[in-house]
């Protein structure tokens, strides 16, 4: 698995082995010696893969919260959900995955999340709003 990354002194992409990401390295453009960021420091950079390592996990739910990130769910996640997702070409990175509880991540599938979203929540108000035009005293005219 590559680690991704900008070099924190020019900013050329690079990447490395995910397992020495922890060593000192010479950037190929700039020829500074640099220890690569790690997820937390530099949040666009990303594995190479659709599974992520732990450290990126634990990023992840540093920065964005244990909880389902859909609004309205407050359940523990189970998952990271990658929001652009990665069939079509989204990266295993801190910016683009966030906790999602399994129902969510299962009904989400590969849709694009904002879309997906809009869909599920129309879906979950269309009874609520039924309800309260019902509730609603009548109009006058």
């Amino acid at each position: 698995m590559k680690w991704n990354y900008q070099c924190p002194f020019c900013g050329v992409w690079g990447n490395v082995d995910w397992e020495r990401s922890d060593a000192t390295f010479t950037c190929h453009s700039c020829q500074r010696n640099h220890a690569p960021p790690g997820p937390l420091e530099q949040r666009s950079a990303y594995v190479d893969s659709h599974e992520w390592p732990q450290e990126i996990e634990e990023a992840v739910t540093l920065v964005k919260g244990v909880n389902c990130t859909v609004p309205g769910c407050s359940t523990h996640y189970q998952t990271l959900d990658h929001r652009v997702a990665w069939s079509k070409g989204g990266r295993t990175s801190v910016d683009n995955l966030f906790p999602m509880c399994d129902s969510h991540n299962r009904s989400k599938g590969d849709s694009d999340y904002e879309t997906w979203l809009m869909e599920h929540t129309r879906h979950e108000l269309k009874v609520p709003i039924t309800l309260k035009k019902a509730l609603l005293p009548p109009r006058r005219t």
